[in-house]
């Protein structure tokens, strides 16, 4: 009898777990929406007071409206004074101490992220020894950091006079675009076969 009662609670408890780990990441993704869709709504919220009265009446009318202004914004900076005034203010950016490296690494990151269209060796993926050395982690190689970071190490922190490091960005889970920014050594960058859209 006993046994019996065991198995029938061992049986429920099943049901409940998987019924519990089939919810969560349900309610985990709606929640991500609903709080993505709030924030987004009061960001854009003052678009609203120079929509037409008839877009007033369709809900989230300001997202489309957004939207397009991207879209118009992107067409305009592709067409006609993209690289002259993207090029200008580069280069009085580049001037700034501190923002200059903020910048630049913010911008190589999302650089990154526009799927690979020119060179696949510019989204290789690699492993890199993480948190410990023995523990691995996925990680993207972005580009040598010699012109850069490299120049901040200073020689008693290299493993061999000379030592090239490179620029590494590890992505979080579950949200890829935020992590770490890493300036390793080529030396502890192990490189894979894994693909950009794989990792």
């Amino acid at each position: 009898m006993l046994t019996i009662f065991k198995k029938i609670i061992s049986f429920f408890k099943t049901l409940f777990l998987n019924g519990l780990f089939t919810v969560i990441p349900i309610a985990f993704t709606i929640f991500f929406l609903n709080f993505t869709y709030h924030f987004m709504y009061r960001f854009l919220e003052p678009l609203r007071t120079l929509e037409p009265e008839f877009l007033l009446r369709i809900p989230g009318s300001e997202f489309i409206i957004a939207t397009l202004l991207i879209i118009l914004l992107g067409f305009v900076l592709k067409i006609f004074i993209a690289n002259t005034i993207i090029g200008f203010f580069e280069g009085l950016i580049a001037k700034i101490p501190l923002v200059r490296i903020v910048y630049s690494s913010s911008k190589t990151v999302v650089d990154f992220f526009k799927m690979p269209e020119r060179d696949p060796k510019a989204h290789k993926v690699v492993l890199i020894n993480y948190p410990r050395k023995g523990n691995y982690h996925l990680a993207f190689l972005l580009d040598s950091a010699r012109d850069s970071y490299e120049k901040v190490i200073p020689d008693s922190e290299r493993s061999h006079p000379g030592e090239r490091y490179c620029k590494v960005f590890m992505p979080n889970s579950p949200n890829p675009t935020t992590g770490y920014f890493f300036i390793l050594p080529e030396s502890e960058i192990i490189h894979t076969d894994v693909t950009f859209e794989e990792a």
